[in-house]
């Protein structure tokens, strides 16, 4: 990276938000692929202590204190830099002032927003991009990102645009931010379950379609609720009937796993699934069994020869693992539900 000179790089990711619950694991992944990282947030302490940590591993980081409701700070954060990744939220109301300082200084954006307001409203920046010449991506987090692989997958397995699409995602994890707490609390406070029926965007009351999903081997209460799932799904299917759900709050979560899951209904009742699941599993593993035999070549892009020769990469990945990897198990299905569609 050059450290000088008007218009270079000097950075390659701005991370905002990067001492919080996401934003840390980012930061260190980000390092770990040898990429510079200017830590970003409120408080400069907490991004102090990170910016050691991350050099005592051999990684390059700066730090800058940041409002993202004050626009001369946030530009001057993002001068120098090669992309902006915002673990920010709620994306709803966070998001708008960082995607217009990115649009004015012509810097590519990601988020990992998962409310539909927000990504709907990012998406519908696209004019506003490609004038700026400049790309904006978003639901790059757990949920979006992962239910929208899924789909693409059924779709294209299916060879047909579905008429229904339902999607839901289940994420147990230890630790909430103050930012997912608060995104949470603003989908809630909405009271309203969104879904595309006929290519239109249905608003009823929160709680209505509710139902009970079966996936990553238990049964989970869902509500149809407003979430980036919803509007990524709509993309990758062309279906004009999507439905995505969210865990119902009352319902008791726990666990290291999370899990996604995605259905397809085609024209003549076809129905494709899909699971994905991530996290680790309680017991006692080796990397092998947890992962599968592609983790290192994956992870690091190194080379296998099988009796002497050059072994496919894709060959790599067909050996099914013995542990929970986090696999996609996709194939024909009955209904994988109790209750409403």
């Amino acid at each position: 990276m050059t450290t000088s000179g008007a218009g270079q790089v000097t950075s390659d990711v701005l991370l905002l938000g990067a001492a919080g619950n996401s934003g840390r694991p980012i930061a260190a992944e980000l390092a770990a692929r040898r990429l510079s990282v200017r830590l970003a947030g409120r408080r400069r302490g907490p991004l102090e202590d990170l910016a050691r940590a991350l050099a005592a591993e051999g990684a390059t980081a700066d730090v800058r204190s940041v409002d993202v409701g004050d626009a001369a700070s946030l530009t001057e954060a993002i001068a120098g830099v090669g992309v902006v990744l915002s673990t920010i939220g709620p994306f709803t109301r966070q998001a708008g002032p960082v995607i217009d300082a990115c649009l004015a200084a012509g810097v590519p954006y990601v988020d990992i927003a998962n409310e539909w307001p927000a990504v709907r409203g990012l998406l519908d920046r696209d004019d506003q991009a490609r004038a700026h010449a400049t790309t904006l991506v978003t639901g790059a987090g757990f949920g979006p990102a992962a239910t929208e692989t899924l789909v693409l997958r059924l779709v294209e397995g299916m060879g047909a645009v579905p008429d229904l699409v339902r999607v839901a995602a289940a994420a147990e994890v230890a630790r909430q931010s103050d930012g997912v707490r608060q995104t949470m609390q603003d989908a809630l406070s909405e009271g309203v379950a969104i879904t595309y029926r006929d290519g239109q965007v249905v608003r009823e009351a929160f709680g209505s379609g509710a139902t009970v999903l079966t996936f990553g081997g238990a049964q989970r209460p869902m509500l149809p609720g407003p979430v980036g799932d919803l509007e990524t799904a709509r993309l990758a299917s062309g279906a004009a009937n999507v439905v995505a759900y969210t865990v119902n709050p009352t319902a008791r979560g726990g666990g290291t796993g999370s899990y996604t899951w995605a259905e397809v209904t085609g024209p003549d009742g076809q129905t494709l699934t899909a699971e994905l699941r991530t996290g680790a599993k309680p017991g006692a593993w080796t990397a092998g069994q947890l992962f599968g035999a592609a983790l290192v070549t994956d992870a690091t892009g190194a080379q296998v020869t099988v009796n002497g020769q050059p072994a496919e990469r894709a060959a790599i990945r067909t050996f099914r693992p013995t542990g929970p990897r986090a696999n996609l198990l996709s194939g024909r299905s009955a209904t994988s539900d109790t209750g409403p569609r």
